[in-house]
């Protein structure tokens, strides 16, 4: 089913197994599920644990964008460009993390083996094409050009669902926060 276009079943799930480490550091932190009901079937709690990451990775977004804001850089419509297994082999996950960050998802096709060490060394690049003109905020334009496996772009119509799955979820973090021992 497309995330879009899927109901709400109100299951909500707080996804910090091994506490939380995304938005603020709460080793304590416990996962848990809310709103089950006699009709919650195991699609709809598979659908809320994908969910819940994919929340949690907006919440990071957000507070990127946010500091990207704040040091004066010009808010842009970015792209993902992601690896791992997991996002790889599923369509309903990446069109999921599109949707909620409305930002296109992309699968590189070079970086399925070193994904990560690639983009480090891109970051990387750019920081030291910075400092060398001096200007933090220079624009780099160094694009190393991408083999697209695999692309989700966002779906305009479920951005407003999106919004409340992210508060639904910040208020069952706030209503069950109380309980964690601090770690």
């Amino acid at each position: 089913p497309n995330p879009s276009s899927s109901p709400p079943s109100g299951v909500t799930m707080v996804p910090f197994l091994s506490g939380e480490r995304s938005t603020v550091s709460r080793g304590g932190a416990q996962a848990c599920i809310s709103g089950l009901t006699r009709e919650t079937t195991p699609a709809h709690i598979v659908h809320a644990c994908l969910e819940s990451v994919i929340l949690r990775v907006g919440c990071v977004i957000k507070l990127l964008n946010e500091a990207r804001s704040s040091e004066g850089h010009i808010p842009s419509q970015g792209i993902i460009v992601a690896s791992g297994n997991a996002l790889e082999q599923s369509s309903l996950w990446r069109q999921m993390l599109a949707d909620c960050s409305s930002m296109d998802v992309i699968i590189d096709a070079d970086s399925s083996s070193e994904g990560s060490s690639r983009g480090v060394a891109m970051m990387v690049s750019g920081a030291l094409f910075k400092r060398e003109l001096g200007n933090p905020l220079a624009t780099c334009n160094f694009e190393e050009p991408l083999l697209i496996a695999h692309r989700a772009k966002p779906n305009a119509a479920a951005r407003e669902r999106w919004r409340v799955a992210i508060a639904r979820q910040e208020s069952l973090i706030d209503a069950v926060s109380s309980t964690w021992n601090d770690a």
